[in-house]
């Protein structure tokens, strides 16, 4: 037993007296006990141990227990006669003696050292027999006498225990009592009286230390005696052994093994909830429904609020307080577990529980409570009706957005809408829920529109609320719906110039031109080495829509209409935007400005930090969309394992999400990811998933369609696959989204072209998107020339893809830099530079094993004749005096250094400078120095002249 083995060290002393008194009894002096603790404490463990020891001692041991359940006259002293070791002759007699008590079923009163006073002769004389038959069996063996419960016991059975315990004084007769403390329903008569009794003793039963609770762990559980260990079950039990024991039985149910570690927490399951309901329910009603004041009020409770809203008095109030405090289930105010607070909420009357947190609300207000507390009560009782609770409501929501707590917040809004009656109010608050609900779930802030959308095409939404409409149209994606909206505001607001129509366009709008770079493509590097041709580009092309995105920021920077190149400007945006939901759609369009401006390795770390603050501020469905934005960043820098996973990610965060558009996004990016990868089974079963029709109308179902285009492709169903393609280039087009670095559907239609064995078509496509691109995005660049090359005639290949190498060297895409080494590899062996053509091939199928390309690494193997477990590319040797010798020209030796030999052996492999200084930990500048040396000492001029033969003199100097 808990009492036993946990409270041994306490308990001794007072046992000790248990014994010393029933010692005397059994003597002929009889003793009164009186037991007292808070529920749940071991007064019932006492009275067992008491009675466990006089039956062994001999003794006859009468039981009985106070119930609310029974509150007949004299029905727990009929209790007493259930005793099997009772005689015959005895019970008959203590029988009649309550049936004459029972004639009589009003309470009698005790006049201290007389007769009940008031009382009836049948009744007087009920209470003298049923005395006379317990001091006749006590003159024949000890009697020990246990009532339980005190506090439930009926009034008449106290009268009767009470005559006993005055009339008892040299009888073999031991009377113990347990009672509950601080309980409401304690009889101050009989209390009193019993103290009066020179053979009366009070034993106070007080909860387990933190000491004790250690003692408990090590000797029931095996847990190491630790104070942190001993404390943590401390606080969730309060040192109440029985909440102790049900905690314990809780951590043995889990299946939790006994570890010798210093951290061991405590299992709270249904033992302990029944335990904490049993606690409550058996102090009484006052204290119970005192309980469920403080469940229900939780941190706003007080004395006075409790006392308020229960209708109690004050000394009532702190009485019942003070009884849970004593059964260790309140610290303070508070419970002590979460899981106390919600089981005594759970197992009270919903009705009673509306009702009181309605109260509560009211009572709150009127006492000047917190705003967040008020509408918690607010929504607990599923009522707005007092005038001020939609406002209050409305400001408790941008309170609880200020704590990161989006649930509460549109809790909040959603109960205001429910009982706001005012028509353009609510269209306000149905607008703004959506906004907020944006932070738990796309797909659910997606469906909030609908409602909006159906008034704005009834002509009953506000005009006020229609650009907010947009906004979050735009922000969805949803193209189509956007440019109605658009339209109908321009219809009812004549005032609305073009400038403010633009800027909800260009929220959309990413890409519409490539823009200025931060740093200049390959080939328009070369065009500035020899003149100004690149520069006259940039100064006569049209403003990039990433330039105008910029400037319809420029309010939050005050820049007015300064220039500012779109990288800069959306890293500025993102270094001074804290992440909360005004800055949410700017920061969200700055990360992709930088992805579509060609720079996703500045893209890639913003939102990484933004998906880590996302999930630590309790925001999914941000996450979601940073989710999605990072998968398409992994597949323009060809990580497609971490691009599938990335979109994976997005999708499982957000529940409900199969008739939303968002879907199209991450689901573009695992079907490219895993079309790429050769898994086209998986791509086939992503694609199989049903999709909203609406998909089609917003800006993901660009990135879907075209994403079906390339499984097609890859799956020889060219037909399809340029049919994708093109409707994607129509709706682009469309929708004035028309641009490469957005959607390079000419170069996808292209490929489909020339497997179709058309390069004519297939040339003036990548031509025109080399076009609309112009300096701009060099990974479109790059993609464009190799495909080009492939269209056009063979003199002009290696040339052409060359420069597409440079050009997506610079992108950072090693997926396709892969396929233009490839390309470039193919080609070089067809004019005849085997060993040059293995080298970058080799180069080429690193990359693509690198990038999870399985289907591109066979494709590799097959045409340059690799080995498929030695990615190095065969040395072709030529025979020597000596054998098989690597063919090198012996001036090279003599001419490079072997620092100079070992850069222009990587060159020739493929590498870029950046790739080549962090190989041999140097710098870029000492990379390029050298090459500069290599050119003037070998007479070349680039590195596509450096001699493979230089690879395998870096082979003999190794």
């Amino acid at each position: 037993m808990v009492f036993s083995s946990a409270r041994a060290r306490q308990f001794d002393a007072q046992f000790d007296r248990l014994r010393r008194t029933f010692s005397r009894c059994l003597s002929g002096e009889a003793g009164i006990v009186l037991v007292e603790g808070a529920v749940g404490c071991g007064k019932t463990h006492t009275l067992e141990a008491v009675t466990a020891h006089a039956a062994k001692a001999g003794a006859l041991v009468l039981k009985a227990y106070g119930t609310s359940a029974d509150r007949a006259p004299l029905g727990t002293l009929r209790q007493l006669l259930d005793s099997p070791r009772l005689p015959k002759a005895t019970a008959d007699h203590l029988r009649r003696a309550l049936d004459h008590g029972a004639l009589d079923a009003a309470p009698p009163r005790e006049i201290p050292g007389g007769d009940p006073a008031g009382a009836n002769p049948t009744h007087v004389q009920g209470a003298r027999e049923f005395r006379a038959a317990l001091h006749e069996l006590a003159s024949r063996e000890p009697v020990v006498i246990c009532v339980d419960e005190l506090q439930l016991v009926d009034a008449a059975s106290l009268q009767y225990l009470l005559y006993l315990a005055t009339r008892s004084r040299s009888a073999k007769l031991l009377m113990v009592f347990a009672q509950a403390t601080d309980s409401e329903r304690q009889d101050a008569v009989f209390n009193t009286e019993l103290l009066r009794q020179p053979n009366f003793q009070r034993l106070r039963l007080e909860r387990l230390s933190w000491e004790e609770t250690a003692h408990l762990l090590t000797t029931r559980l095996g847990l190491p005696d630790s104070t942190d260990v001993a404390y943590t079950w401390y606080e969730v039990s309060g040192g109440n052994p029985l909440l102790l024991r049900a905690v314990i039985d809780d951590y043995r149910t889990a299946g939790a093994p006994p570890r010798r570690s210093r951290a061991v927490e405590p299992v709270v399951g249904d033992m302990f909830v029944q335990a904490v309901l049993t606690c409550v329910y058996r102090s009484g009603r006052t204290v119970s429904r005192l309980a469920e004041g403080i469940a229900v009020l939780g941190a706003s409770a007080s004395l006075e609020l409790l006392g308020r809203l229960l209708r109690i008095g004050p000394a009532g109030t702190r009485r019942g307080v003070a009884a849970l405090d004593a059964a260790g289930l309140v610290d303070g105010l508070a419970f002590r577990h979460p899981y106390v607070e919600a089981a005594v909420l759970e197992d009270m009357d919903p009705e009673v529980r509306l009702d009181m947190n309605r109260r509560a609300a009211v009572l709150l207000h009127q006492g000047g409570g917190g705003t967040l507390a008020v509408a918690r009560h607010l929504l607990a009782a599923q009522a707005a009706d007092e005038p001020w609770a939609v406002p209050l409501l409305r400001d408790a929501a941008q309170q609880a957005l200020a704590e990161d707590d989006a649930k509460l917040a549109v809790a909040c809004l959603e109960l205001a809408y429910a009982a706001c009656a005012d028509e353009e109010l609510r269209a306000g608050i149905r607008i703004g829920t959506a906004g907020i609900m944006w932070r738990l779930n796309p797909s659910a802030s997606e469906r909030m529109l609908e409602e909006p959308l159906a008034a704005l095409c009834a002509d009953r939404l506000p005009a006020s609320h229609i650009g907010r409409l947009i906004e979050l149209l735009l922000a969805h994606g949803r193209i189509e719906e956007a440019r109605g909206a658009i339209g109908r505001l321009n219809a009812v607001m004549s005032n609305a110039g073009p400038t403010s129509m633009s800027q909800f366009r260009l929220t959309a709008r990413w890409a519409q031109e490539s823009g200025a770079q931060d740093r200049p493509s390959g080939a328009a590097a070369r065009q500035g080495e020899d003149g100004g041709a690149s520069r006259a580009q940039l100064r006569t092309r049209r403003p990039s829509s990433l330039s105008t995105i910029t400037a319809a920021f420029s309010g939050f920077f005050g820049r007015g209409g300064s220039e500012e190149s779109p990288v800069a400007a959306a890293e500025k945006v993102l270094e001074v935007s804290p992440l909360t939901d005004a800055t949410f759609e700017p920061i969200v369009n700055s990360v992709n400005a930088l992805v579509y401006a060609g720079r996703p390795d500045k893209a890639a770390p913003w939102c990484d930090a933004l998906m880590e603050e996302a999930e630590r501020r309790r925001a999914p469905g941000w996450r979601a969309i940073f989710a999605s934005i990072r998968a398409e960043i992994a597949l323009r820098q060809g990580n497609l394992v971490e691009s599938a996973a990335y979109a994976t990610t997005a999708l499982e965060i957000v529940p409900g999400r199969d008739g939303s558009v968002f879907i199209g996004g991450p689901l573009a990016s695992q079907i490219l990811a895993y079309t790429e990868m050769g898994k086209h089974d998986a791509a086939a079963r992503h694609l199989s998933r049903p999709v909203p029709e609406a998909l089609f109308k917003s800006i993901y179902g660009l990135g879907y369609t075209r994403a079906r285009g390339r499984y097609y492709l890859a799956t020889n169903r060219i037909n399809a696959a340029l049919g994708e393609f093109l409707m994607a280039g129509r709706l682009a087009q469309l929708w004035e989204l028309d641009q490469p670095a957005l959607l390079p559907w000419r170069s996808d239609a292209a490929e489909a072209w020339l497997e179709l064995g058309d390069r004519e078509k297939a040339a003036n496509l990548v031509s025109e998107q080399l076009a609309r691109n112009g300096a701009g995005d060099s990974r479109v660049r790059g993609v464009s020339l190799r495909l080009l090359a492939a269209a056009g005639d063979i003199e002009n290949r290696s040339r052409l893809l060359g420069q597409a190498v440079e050009e997506l060297q610079c992108s950072g895409d090693r997926l396709e830099l892969a396929r233009a080494l490839d390309d470039l590899g193919r080609t070089l062996r067809g004019s005849g530079e085997l060993g040059r053509a293995d080298a970058i091939m080799g180069r080429a199928w690193r990359m693509a094993k690198e990038c999870g390309a399985e289907e591109l690494c066979a494709r590799i193997r097959l045409d340059s004749g690799l080995e498929a477990r030695d990615p190095r590319p065969v040395v072709r040797p030529v025979s020597g005096p000596l054998g098989p010798k690597p063919a090198v020209p012996p001036s090279l030796g003599t001419k490079l250094s072997e620092s100079e030999a070992r850069v222009a052996a990587l060159a020739v492999d493929g590498y870029t400078n950046r790739e080549i200084a962090a190989s041999l930990f140097i710098t870029i500048s000492t990379v390029e120095q050298h090459l500069t040396r290599v050119y003037r000492k070998l007479n070349i001029r680039s590195r596509q002249q450096l001699p493979t033969a230089l690879r395998a003199q870096v082979d003999e100097i190794a």
